[in-house]
């Protein structure tokens, strides 16, 4: 229960190499209706400007702490941020992305008014023709004990058109409830994703507010829009993390699950448009087909259990490709275009 004494909301910014963009962002954090905030700017050993103009903002407002550190990745950064807040509620914010001015007003009186443990909202997405789309998954509601499970689910598999996007950066936390700290994105596809289940693993309450309040600007440099070994590496280990956060409920092994449709995801379509030599990709995908962690992990289907719905009637055909090597018809596509090309 929060505190009539404590309605503030932390929000942590972690920056790095983004000087071009940092102004627009604290413009919207500061000019924020909902104003019990404490701005807590993650330096994260930023080789531009950064530094300084963390520095400058904290002298004009001071509800902004500011924290320098030797560059250790996003996850770290947000862990360092999480060390400094005070708040009963948390936020975290992308520093090339900016808000809505009343964004936190509005999830912060649906949180205080449902005592939420979490509240997420829409949010408009930048997309790489640089044109905005609003995605909104939900109506205005609210998810109590059990349902939260099923809620979790959703998001665990969403490779439907029942698809939830439960990014840190669209939602406030109770901050109580965080008694882990974010991985590193370079050790995993995105600490995002494993974030966000270990918090609903320990959720009682959730709402969403449908409003698009949230600017999520379009990176192409983003490490989660690169994709090779380092990428299939990362996406064994988060699924190595599901299987560990869903161990002992109904979906258990599904980070099985998720590697196999991560990976045909990744051989059917990112690596299909790389530029890369055919040998080498053949290659990566030959390397993957025999890796012992793969094929361990396929032949562990009966650990998740496949229900009815259309959601799961696509992950049985995605594992039925793998299971008859019909992966490799990806490597065909992929030669047939490359001779076209030539």
């Amino acid at each position: 229960m929060v505190t009539a004494d404590n309605k503030k909301l932390s929000v942590i910014v972690a920056i790095y190499n983004v000087e071009q963009y940092l102004d627009r962002c604290l413009h919207s954090l500061v000019e924020q209706t909902y104003t019990d905030l404490e701005i807590i700017l993650v330096d994260d050993g930023s080789p531009d400007n950064c530094p300084r103009m963390c520095d400058e903002w904290a002298l004009r407002d001071s509800r902004i702490k500011v924290i320098h550190k030797q560059n250790g990745g996003l996850g770290y950064a947000r862990n360092s941020g999480l060390e400094a807040a005070t708040g009963a509620y948390v936020a975290f914010v992308d520093s090339d992305d900016y808000l809505e001015k009343d964004m936190y007003r509005l999830l912060m009186e649906e949180a205080l008014e449902k005592d939420a443990d979490c509240v997420y909202c829409g949010f408009r997405q930048q997309l790489p023709s640089l044109e905005f789309v609003d995605v909104i998954d939900m109506g205005n509601e609210a998810v109590w004990g059990k349902d939260i499970d099923r809620l979790a689910g959703r998001f665990l598999m969403n490779f439907s058109h029942e698809h939830l996007h439960f990014s840190v950066w669209h939602g406030v936390y109770r901050r109580s409830l965080i008694d882990f700290k974010f991985v590193s994105e370079r050790e995993y596809v995105s600490e995002d994703i494993v974030f966000t289940h270990m918090f609903l693993r320990r959720c009682k309450s959730f709402s969403y507010v449908p409003k698009a309040l949230y600017h999520y600007m379009y990176n192409a440099k983003s490490l989660s829009r690169n994709y090779g070994e380092q990428t299939y590496e990362r996406i064994l280990a988060t699924a190595g993390k599901l299987n560990e956060i869903y161990a002992g409920t109904e979906y258990a092994g599904a980070g099985n699950a998720y590697v196999f449709c991560q990976v045909y995801f990744l051989m059917r379509f990112p690596m299909m448009k790389a530029r890369l030599p055919l040998k080498q990709k053949y290659a990566f995908f030959r390397k993957i087909l025999r890796d012992r962690r793969y094929t361990d992990m396929l032949q562990a289907k009966n650990e998740f259990k496949f229900q009815k719905g259309l959601k799961y009637r696509i992950i049985r055909f995605v594992y039925s490709l793998h299971r008859r090597k019909m992966v490799r018809l990806n490597f065909l596509t992929i030669r047939a275009i490359s001779i076209k090309k030539g």
